[in-house]
């Protein structure tokens, strides 16, 4: 299965990449947060090596808008799990604001969009 991947930049003009999308054959889309520690983006950096990412279209559609939000909150499903060491009331209440993105934007453009801040990771008693 080939996989390929677009970069989206806030600035084009400079090269400021700021996020990463890895297709799939099969159409599966995932977003690749940069961070050293991330094995796909590890992936994603031996593939630049010998393959170039196409530029994408950095028009944003609410597709994208939904596929952060899901991203997101795969990436936060820890923070509900029995023993967490979070303020569970604060992250269920930030996945919930997540969730209803679409539905808070409604009526606007998919540019509008304003993320909520992440709660703290920090336990409840540190």
């Amino acid at each position: 299965m080939a996989t390929r991947y677009k970069l989206y930049a806030d600035c084009p003009d400079l090269g400021k990449i700021n996020a990463i999308q890895r297709i799939l054959d099969d159409g599966t889309i995932t977003s690749i947060p940069m961070a050293e520690d991330n094995t796909d983006y590890q992936d994603y950096l031996e593939w630049a090596k010998t393959n170039t990412a196409e530029a994408a279209d950095n028009t944003l559609t609410w597709d994208d808008i939904r596929a952060t939000r899901d991203q997101i909150l795969r990436d936060t499903d820890w923070t509900m799990t029995t023993g967490a060491s979070v303020d569970q009331a604060q992250w269920a209440a930030y996945r919930q604001n997540i969730r209803d993105i679409p539905q808070t934007y409604s009526g606007k453009t998919p540019d509008e969009v304003v993320w909520p801040t992440q709660p703290s990771t920090a336990g409840p008693n540190t």
